[in-house]
């Protein structure tokens, strides 16, 4: 009876609010947003000196824009952009016809599976497509290719921009610490150690910056071309091979709703943008700080979440018998070693009341542990190495 009072009573929020965790769920990039917020506050006021809390503020400032604005502005525009100049396909930015692009990249496979996705996307948005269809003189392998340019050009401009944006800021927080301070040195180390140790510990990573500069434009190049490849292999009449495998798997790089990039493309996108991030390290002190944040964010982002959320959904399962965990999930090596659960949105009454408690409990645990840990951790080795490095010159 305990339990039952504890499942019906004391868990009992609803409507906006269990709405909003579901929306935070299906939309990966404000969930990471928000998770960062609990790591960046702690590692902006944990910060070191001023400078160092200065390249920190400006490091949050754009991870902020990427995750909020970039959605809510630059991509809608984009994508009215791509439709209108790319795909030509809307005759203004502002035809609500535009929403077209949202269409899944599982629907652009053939001409016959893009008339279905019309159909559908046309109920879903209440918007009529007709216009373009007749436009196009009903060619609708014409208006599957002119949507695959469209969607694949906002896929690599935003791949450009937000990997571009953080990498970018990393190697431009170093050149305002230097025209400021006029050394080349971590800004962590400023006022921990004398000017010449934090010098020396930069001299060798200062002659390999131009090396580490260019590698961080490849990765980035790469990156965004990654979309003509999608688009190669969705235009590909063949069935089989590489092509197939890139029809199968192309709706990975979709965004929910138009504008909220999902987990795959997400973790490619963070994935070279930290590693950009890591290249603009200037002294190894700093690069083991950068991984150890990077290395630690993904784990948590693209993995850790998914794991506590499947051991919340099965101890919920078991103790207040609801139906979390997805039973109709693929039986997949992954999905056995996490089982996947059912999104919060797709469940009824106590299930998804306990599952949206599960996500704001998972959302928290990360939080507090990763949020304050990591950047007490990154100045206790800040403050070994230096001491490492001073004992050796002092001898």
């Amino acid at each position: 009876m305990e339990i039952r009072g504890i499942s019906q009573n004391s868990l009992n929020f609803k409507g906006a609010g269990i709405n909003a965790v579901a929306f935070l769920e299906e939309n990966v990039m404000l969930n990471k947003a928000l998770l960062d917020a609990s790591v960046d506050v702690p590692f902006v006021c944990f910060a070191n000196n001023k400078t160092e809390r200065k390249e920190r503020l400006r490091r949050v400032s754009v991870n902020y824009s990427l995750c909020f604005l970039s959605p809510f502005l630059t991509l809608p525009l984009t994508n009215r952009l791509a439709m209108k100049y790319i795909a030509k396909l809307t005759p203004k930015l502002s035809s609500k016809e535009s929403n077209l692009i949202h269409i899944s990249n599982k629907y652009l496979k053939d001409k016959e599976l893009l008339k279905e996705g019309i159909k559908l996307l046309s109920k879903e948005k209440n918007t009529d497509y007709s216009q373009i269809i007749k436009n196009n003189g009903g060619d609708f392998e014409k208006i599957r290719r002119k949507l695959i340019n469209a969607k694949n050009a906002v896929l690599s401009f935003d791949f450009l921009f937000s990997s571009g944006s953080v990498s970018g800021m990393a190697f431009l927080n170093n050149y305002l610490t230097k025209k400021k301070t006029q050394m080349d040195g971590y800004s962590a180390e400023f006022e921990l150690a004398d000017r010449e140790l934090v010098e020396k510990r930069a001299a060798k990573y200062k002659k390999s910056e131009p090396w580490r500069k260019g590698t961080t434009i490849a990765l980035i190049a790469m990156l965004t071309a990654l979309p003509l490849a999608i688009r190669k292999g969705l235009i590909s009449p063949k069935t089989t091979g590489i092509a197939n495998f890139i029809k199968d798997n192309a709706h990975l790089f979709d965004y929910t709703n138009g504008i909220f990039m999902k987990r795959f493309p997400l973790f490619l996108f963070l994935t070279v943008a930290m590693t950009g991030v890591a290249s603009a390290s200037r002294n190894r002190t700093e690069l083991k700080n950068n991984l150890l944040i990077n290395a630690t964010g993904l784990a948590v982002y693209f993995g850790g979440d998914l794991l506590i959320n499947s051991a919340l959904a099965k101890l919920s399962d078991n103790i207040f018998k609801t139906s979390i965990i997805d039973k109709n999930a693929p039986k997949t090596f992954m999905n056995k070693i996490i089982p996947p659960t059912v999104r919060i949105r797709e469940l009824t009454g106590k299930s998804k009341k306990i599952a949206a408690i599960n996500f704001i409990i998972n959302f928290l645990a990360i939080a507090v542990s990763y949020g304050y840990g990591i950047p007490k951790l990154m100045n206790k080795i800040i403050r070994k190495d230096l001491k490492t490095d001073a004992d050796k010159q002092v001898s």
